[in-house]
């Protein structure tokens, strides 16, 4: 997947910003009213002065008691959000954009969400997760604020085209391609914009000999009115793909050297990766094998730093638990209602007619209540089942990567973090595999004693290196990891209402290794927002709704 033409052609809702040093005293700044500090955040953006955004955006973010100006802090954690973008760090991106989404979506915010919403696509679109990426481009299309916004719909138009592009899906490339032209948008960024796409379009139709002109022209444009070395790179980047595909390895190439040398000038990291990842390739091809070699050993150090598997689990983990204290705080706000209706019944018991208006609400709000538990529930099923399918993709990648290592036989050593550990990165890997072997065995952590020496044992380690590696690869520490595996285990028997569905609330705790039951009611209501026994009630219901479906 080509990502800095990702990274690039993604649009967003700010100027880019450079990387300037920053000359700024946090102190004098820290007594100065937020909406001042706003305003000095906007000027260090439009200066082109990242780091100093930065900082001050962290200072008015870190100042919210939830109880200023709400779209205020809003906006200021999505410009927080854009400068990390920017910089290419893409999971505190994350972070402070779903904080943007949370304020924005509790206080009805509501012209905001077009926008934030766009901003998430951005992300789980340039680190390769195009699904999710359409998935929000579309949340964002579906708002009526989005509709009435004449600068916002390009952008969508335009994200949603070059994700499709990506996906192979050429019907929907045309029809993004109709709907960014009938916009008709004039500035600078949509007339390039427009060069590429026609280019995109003529590609997937076949028409490589348009598309290359196309793609010529955009570079132009881009480097004569736009003044955007990126966009010059991007199209760059298509140039030498089309030529590649018509056998023109020397032209190819060609492109690939000039966007290399941009990038290590200009330090764009993105492009730097695909621009040596391609010309690896294409040395390959060509019979050069030390030259490729030495491409592959440096794209696959960079592409580790910039999208390692922690930081793409960091982002849709941030996603998935964004949802579902999303639904907690539904529950919680929802219970407080609850509870105060039966304040107002006790109260007001004499007045019949005020016990019949207040009898229909709290019916109401139950019914709301339920659906929002059967909701919990049901994100909860999705989720384990999710994650199943996840980690069989991540063994999967893991052996395709093992494979390119052996055959391409490069020096690792060069890949190593700078940061020393306790243990090599090499072992660390090896005993996180053995621990996952280990506990592909419920048999195992579902055993009262187990603890953090049997673990070690069993793998043949220590209790410190077993303890270092959990720590490191999951941020978390031995108990609170079994407890997870324990949780989950849980859940697949409540779910198996054939098999365990006679067993008490003690017995499932027992028998997933919990000597007491109120601590495994805690730590699974904590895991998954629901008590055990509603989980079970949840999961009866459900399997009597399936076995009634007529067939």
């Amino acid at each position: 997947m080509n990502i800095i033409l990702l990274v690039t052609l993604l649009w967003l809702s700010l100027p880019v910003v450079g990387g300037k040093s920053p000359d700024i005293a946090l102190q004098s700044l820290s007594g100065m009213p937020i909406d001042s500090l706003f305003k000095k955040g906007e000027a260090a953006i439009d200066s082109g002065n990242r780091d100093e955004a930065i900082q001050i955006f962290t200072l008015i973010c870190s100042a919210d008691d939830g109880n200023g100006d709400r779209r205020l802090f809003a906006k200021a954690h999505q410009r927080r959000g854009y400068m990390l973008y920017s910089g290419e760090n893409f999971a505190e991106a994350m972070q402070d954009y779903l904080q943007a989404r949370g304020i924005a979506e509790r206080n009805g915010l509501r012209d905001m969400l077009p926008g934030i919403y766009t901003d998430i696509g951005n992300v789980f679109s340039s680190t390769n997760d195009l699904e999710s990426g359409i998935m929000f481009y579309r949340k964002a299309l579906a708002t009526d604020a989005a509709r009435e916004n004449r600068d916002l719909l390009p952008i969508l138009y335009n994200n949603m085209l070059y994700a499709y592009y990506l996906k192979a899906e050429g019907d929907s490339v045309k029809k993004y391609f109709t709907l960014f032209s009938d916009v008709n948008p004039t500035d600078l960024r949509s007339r390039y914009d427009l060069l590429m796409n026609r280019g995109l379009l003529d590609d997937i139709e076949g028409n490589q000999e348009k598309a290359v002109e196309m793609y010529h022209r955009a570079a132009g444009f881009a480097r004569d009115s736009l003044n955007s070395p990126d966009c010059e790179a991007a199209a760059n980047s298509n140039i030498a793909r089309s030529y590649e595909r018509r056998g023109l390895a020397d032209s190819a190439m060609y492109y690939l050297q000039i966007n290399e040398r941009m990038a290590r000038e200009k330090g764009y990291n993105n492009l730097l990766v695909e621009s040596l990842r391609d010309m690896a390739r294409i040395h390959d091809r060509m019979g050069h094998k030390t030259e490729a070699l030495q491409c592959k050993s440096e794209y696959l150090s960079l592409s580790d730093s910039l999208f390692s598997r922690e930081t793409m689990n960091l982002i849709k983990n941030s996603q998935a638990l964004y949802e579902q204290n999303s639904d907690a705080y539904t529950i919680r706000a929802l219970n407080d209602t609850n509870a105060q209706q039966r304040g107002w019944i006790m109260t007001l018991f004499a007045v019949l007619a005020v016990i019949a208006l207040l009898s229909v609400l709290l019916w109401r709000q139950k019914r709301k209540l339920t659906n929002a538990y059967r909701d919990l529930y049901e994100r909860n099923v999705t989720l384990l089942e999710a994650e199943r399918k996840y980690a069989e993709r991540i063994g999967t990648l893991e052996s395709r990567i093992t494979a390119l290592t052996e055959k391409s036989g490069a020096d690792t050593a060069d890949l190593q973090s700078t940061r020393k550990p306790l243990i090599p990165k090499e072992q660390r890997e090896l005993l996180l595999a053995k621990i996952g072997k280990v506990l592909e065995s419920p048999a195992f952590y579902c055993d009262a004693d187990c603890s953090i020496d049997r673990l070690a044992s069993a793998i043949d380690s220590n209790a410190r290196y077993v303890s270092e590696v959990i720590n490191t690869e999951y941020g978390i520490n031995f108990r609170s990891f079994i407890n997870k595996y324990r949780v989950k285990e849980a859940m697949r028997r409540l779910e198996d209402v054939e098999h365990y569905g006679h067993l008490t609330i003690k017995a499932v705790a027992e028998s997933v290794g919990y000597k007491s039951q109120a601590t495994f009611i805690t730590v699974f209501s904590k895991e998954t927002g629901l008590k055990p026994s509603l989980y079970q009630q949840l999961a009866l219901r459900r399997r009597n709704n399936t076995t009634n479906e007529p067939e």
